[in-house]
């Protein structure tokens, strides 16, 4: 059976998100990077402090290909790398310290969908629905699907044709007013 395609959230669904989590500090971090990274939560949750090379804007995280563990380059922008130092900071976390273990998959997954209710989301939401608006974005961006499935682990360039739907919804309406002018 195919797999169902993503529900999509929007720039402001996510940012609704994010600002309804600003009260916790592990949770408005760790949404943000989702959001500008587009990573995985497995992904995030190995990440140790000694991980991350503030100075190239590098996060090192793990996935899993083929039942091994390979390291792969999250980009950090710069608000991102700003946060994390002041997350780490704040935490007293030291080089190996993992910088988001203090909560488990479960209960990251339960924080996604209270904020959610917070910001007024009536959407089914996950965290995988940051990588989905990551992916989502970079597509809208014109990237090719071969330079977004290296950025973001995949090893199936299908797999992002999901994607394609989620953009043929947002340009219908300028395509149906340019397609009435001609």
């Amino acid at each position: 059976m195919p797999k169902k395609n993503p529900e999509i959230l929007n720039k402001a669904e996510i940012d609704s998100i994010i600002n309804a989590s600003m009260d916790d500090d592990f949770c408005y971090t760790l949404f943000t990077l989702a959001k500008y990274t587009g990573r995985r939560l497995g992904e995030y949750y190995n990440v140790r402090v000694k991980d991350i090379d503030f100075d190239k804007k590098i996060m090192m995280t793990l996935i899993l290909k083929r039942r091994k563990h390979v390291e792969k380059e999250a980009l950090l922008t710069d608000d991102c790398v700003r946060l994390l130092r002041q997350y780490i900071t704040k935490q007293h976390l030291k080089l190996e310290d993992y910088v988001f273990r203090a909560v488990s998959y479960r209960q990251i997954q339960n924080l996604i969908k209270k904020y959610s209710i917070k910001a007024g989301i009536k959407k089914n939401v996950s965290f995988h629905n940051f990588r989905h608006y990551f992916i989502t974005a970079l597509v809208k961006e014109n990237w090719s699907y071969d330079k977004i499935a290296k950025l973001t682990g995949h090893t199936s360039i299908a797999t992002l044709s999901r994607y394609d739907s989620a953009v043929a919804s947002d340009i219908r309406k300028d395509a149906e007013i340019s397609l009435a002018n001609i």
